[in-house]
């Protein structure tokens, strides 16, 4: 497929399939508990776009789904696994364990962050689809929040809807995307709605050529998802199943044990470890108060429009996910780059992937070993109508603030310290509804207090958050000393 266009030729609907097969015609106007443990893939792609711009028809069409969508999963992620048996699970912050979505509703409601369907498409045994939420649009969390699934995925399907060019919030996304996304791939939904969709197709293309090869580049797939009339899905089925075969190639283990030596070294690599650690986890910490300071300004507009405080708790829960996945990456980041430097400073010769990663994995072990009280390393930060910050432990009680699910790429074993997640609990979302007044009209809530509540929820935020990452470069400092240490003592690197 390369960078064309698929394309076929437009002649009658009749003789156009709709099983997976070749296709030899294009459509036209007019026409109409527990995960199981094989849904445990490692492999997913993103599909992603605007709104009503036809991604979960496409995801629907991929797998063979019929089954309706419900519109109260509109703010979540839906994640659709392979699983023999029809399946679907609610990740909600604050609970520990995936609730059935069928399950009986009691007390205060919150949106889940993640969906989790299970479907016997076989489409599903090489590649999970991610399904971004219908609600909202590209702004910037929720832009970070789609990256960060994708870059840590196969790949993502970019969908555009035939009626309308690309948006500057859709090129924005797009040129990021081209940074750090390995594989991207365009679909345009509804040529079968609009004939001048080869025209719009030309002028999405010449938009995305000024953002960078990648992006000019990337293969392009007209779709018409009407049931009586798909087109195209065939070829990108086969393009998913091909991310899948080239990720699977990758994972490959990169070279074998080499040894990493050790010879004279002083007490340099320790003043170069403590200095490292010292002035990136003041960075990471002064990072985390200027997101916090825009995260208020983006709040309080959001109060001033027309929703006003019952949207709060919805755009405030989207900002704290995107601001966890900045705080976690740049963790990830500088604990490559401290591990890169010291060990740099301290072998014979600057330690390369193979080396990087076992000492990464001897650090993660390390940090596990150092704990010696019964704290939980994984912990969920979760803010309460008080505006206080409450901690929920476990790994499972991260996860469930995952859009994705942390199990798909936290385990890896260059990851050191554990990911930082934070969200709203459900009585946020239930304390700035409007209060029924009997005998009269609704009473809204008061914008001064939503304003005052924001703001002593965000600082409490910001402490918790410090304490998060005061612990974790402590660990980081306290593991790679560790290893270091015995590599000067025994005149190699053990890990």
């Amino acid at each position: 497929m390369g960078s064309g266009v698929m394309q076929a030729p437009s002649i009658d609907l009749a003789v156009a399939t709709t099983t997976g097969g070749p296709v030899s015609a294009m459509p036209v106007r007019g026409s109409r508990s527990q995960r199981p443990p094989s849904a445990q893939a490692h492999s997913y792609a993103v599909v992603a776009g605007s709104p009503r711009s036809g991604k979960t028809a496409l995801v629907n069409a991929l797998i063979h789904r019929t089954e309706p969508d419900r519109a109260a999963e509109e703010e979540a992620w839906t994640v659709f696994r392979h699983g023999e048996r029809p399946d679907v699970r609610a990740f909600i912050p604050g609970h520990r364990e995936p609730r059935p979505a069928t399950a009986p509703k009691s007390g205060p409601q919150r949106p889940a962050r993640r969906i989790e369907i299970s479907h016997p498409a076989s489409l599903l045994k090489s590649v999970a689809l991610v399904d971004t939420p219908g609600a909202g649009g590209l702004d910037p969390a929720r832009a970070e929040i789609v990256l960060d699934a994708a870059e840590h995925g196969l790949g993502m399907l970019f969908v555009i809807d035939a009626a309308a060019p690309l948006s500057r919030a859709d090129l924005d996304l797009l040129a990021t995307a081209a940074e750090r996304v390995e594989r991207i791939g365009f679909v345009l939904t509804h040529i079968d709605q609009h004939d001048l969709w080869p025209e719009m197709l030309a002028a999405d293309r010449a938009l995305l050529a000024s953002r960078g090869p990648k992006l000019a580049t990337a293969p392009w797939f007209p779709v018409s998802l009407e049931p009586d009339a798909v087109f195209g899905v065939a070829e990108l089925r086969h393009l998913l199943e091909t991310w899948a075969d080239q990720h699977g190639v990758a994972e490959v283990k990169i070279g074998g044990v080499t040894a990493a030596t050790v010879s004279g070294a002083g007490d340099g690599w320790q003043e170069r470890l403590d200095r490292e650690i010292r002035q990136r986890g003041l960075a990471a910490t002064e990072r985390v108060s200027i997101d916090l300071a825009t995260i208020h300004v983006r709040c309080v507009q959001e109060l001033g429009s027309g929703k006003g405080c019952p949207e709060l708790p919805h755009v405030l829960d989207r900002e704290l996910h995107a601001l966890s996945l900045r705080t976690t990456r740049q963790l990830h980041a500088d604990t490559r780059e401290v591990i890169a430097a010291v060990f740099g400073e301290l072998l014979d010769v600057p330690p390369d992937e193979t080396v990087l990663r076992r000492i990464a994995t001897a650090a993660r072990r390390a940090a596990d070993t150092l704990r010696d009280d019964d704290r939980e390393r994984d912990r969920a930060l979760l803010v309460t109508t008080t505006s206080a910050v409450a901690a929920l432990t476990g790994a499972a009680a991260v996860d469930s603030l995952s859009a994705v699910s942390g199990a798909d790429w936290t385990d890896t074993p260059d990851r050191v310290l554990a990911a930082i997640g934070i969200g709203l609990n459900a009585s946020c979302f239930a304390m700035w509804q409007p209060k029924l007044a009997p005998g009269g009209p609704p009473k809204l809530p008061d914008k001064k207090d939503c304003r005052r509540w924001l703001q002593h929820a965000l600082r409490e935020v910001e402490v918790e958050v410090g304490h998060e990452l005061s612990e974790r470069y402590t660990e980081l400092r306290q593991a790679l000393a560790i290893i270091a240490g015995d590599a000067v003592d025994h005149g190699v690197l053990l890990a």
